[in-house]
């Protein structure tokens, strides 16, 4: 006996294709850069709209407090990784 399931409508699943180890580091931290950016630029949009009374004042807030956070977490992700380079660059082989 078989049993088949309907797909309903979902997506074909790519298959995983494995990357090269240098490309997927620097390429994951390169998208969350450009997003950090991205989100402190919205933000100074944001600022200047309402400096011009076309945005309300929690958008802005909303918009400044979500870069700040971003900003501070993709930070802590760089130290956080610069200290692991030092480590295991003082090692001794």
């Amino acid at each position: 006996m078989s049993t088949i399931i309907a797909t309903q409508g979902l997506p074909e699943l790519a298959p995983i294709r494995p990357e090269t180890p240098g490309a997927s580091s620097s390429n994951g931290f390169n998208q969350l850069l450009a997003h950090v950016d991205d989100l402190l630029s919205r933000a100074d949009q944001l600022a200047s709209g309402y400096a011009q009374g076309k945005v309300g004042l929690t958008d802005a807030v909303l918009a400044s407090t979500k870069a700040d956070t971003e900003f501070q977490t993709l930070m802590a992700v760089r130290n956080r990784a610069l200290s692991a380079y030092q480590e295991i660059m003082n090692l001794q082989v």
